[in-house]
């Protein structure tokens, strides 16, 4: 007969890979830490696999880990679908998802792709985080969310990547204020989209420019509004209340925007229809921004500048000029 894991052994594991702290987990069973600490060490043995890094920082899951933490929640999840089905008593979706993905998506696009279907299924959870572009994938790798949105393909095998649109990125000043031209503002220093935009208008260089970081991409469009310096932002995020203008001379910046998820051997009815509406609905989405897009892009850029800088007050000299 086959290997097989004992109940004990799984939820022993999956505790510990939430947590990522013995003592913690060891709380939350009901068991000793010493105690824990047998139990994984002998679904270790018994695998012949490490699952767990001890590192200076804390634990962190091995890719094996990693595996069996998708395994064990996907098994998890069809059996509460199973329950569901068998003496739930209601119709519809239930479960909790994870996603994450960056600031300028998560509102304007996957919180109205996914509120109908919330709406519909009283009985469906989730969780929405923000985060920065370069930690994306890793989050999604790491198991801490279910799935991920971001600007790039995910080149890890197992998982699965879903184009859902493009986003028109061009490069903004304030319509209020008079400009520091040489300031650009970006998320944080790590962060290196504005570099990326002048690339592929020059193919080679880079302005050089006086750095500024907002984390939030509306708190950065206020700080533009408000003269701090320039930025690359999403086209459809704009809106006149913002008061901004588009600078002249540039080419919009299209960055395809992909849906990341684990490929499972089986996909929950949570799973599928979570997907779907992520997919059907982002798309949908990011089509209707494509044609506001068109029609704020149909403007040649002299017009709506020399519009913009008739509603632009005049600048006040500075005290002491």
């Amino acid at each position: 007969m086959g290997t097989r894991l004992s109940s004990a052994q799984i939820e022993s594991f999956m505790t510990l890979a939430r947590e990522l702290n013995f003592s913690r987990a060891a709380e939350l069973l009901h068991v000793s830490q010493p105690a824990l600490t047998k139990r994984i060490q002998n679904l270790e043995e018994t695998l012949g696999q490490a699952l767990f890094m001890r590192l200076r920082g804390g634990l962190q899951l091995t890719e094996s880990g990693r595996i069996l933490h998708r395994h064990a929640a996907s098994v998890e999840r069809q059996e509460q679908e199973l329950l569901d089905d068998l003496v739930g008593g209601t119709s519809g979706i239930a479960g909790f998802f994870r996603l994450v993905s960056f600031s300028s998506c998560l509102r304007s696009v996957l919180i109205p792709a996914i509120g109908g279907l919330l709406r519909e299924n009283p009985r469906l959870s989730c969780q929405f985080v923000k985060a920065e572009v370069h930690e994306l994938h890793d989050l999604l790798i790491e198991g801490k969310v279910d799935f991920s949105v971001s600007l790039s393909e995910c080149e890890r095998m197992g998982v699965e990547n879903v184009r859902l649109g493009v986003e028109r990125n061009v490069l903004i000043e304030s319509a209020r204020h008079e400009a520091r031209r040489d300031c650009y503002i970006d998320h944080d220093p790590r962060d290196n989209f504005t570099e990326r935009f002048f690339l592929i208008q020059t193919g080679a260089t880079v302005p050089k420019m006086l750095r500024a970081y907002f984390d939030d991409i509306y708190g950065l469009i206020d700080a533009v509004s408000e003269g701090v310096g320039r930025a690359v932002v999403p086209l459809h995020l704009l809106r006149p209340e913002h008061e901004v203008r588009l600078v002249p001379g540039f080419r919009p910046y299209e960055v395809p925007v992909f849906l990341h998820h684990h490929t499972q051997p089986y996909y929950t009815k949570m799973q599928r229809t979570v997907i779907d509406a992520l997919v059907r609905e982002g798309a949908r989405q990011y089509e209707s921004h494509r044609r506001l897009d068109q029609g704020i892009s149909a403007i040649a850029d002299d017009a709506l500048i020399a519009a913009n800088r008739r509603r632009m007050p005049p600048v006040r000299p500075r005290e002491g000029a």
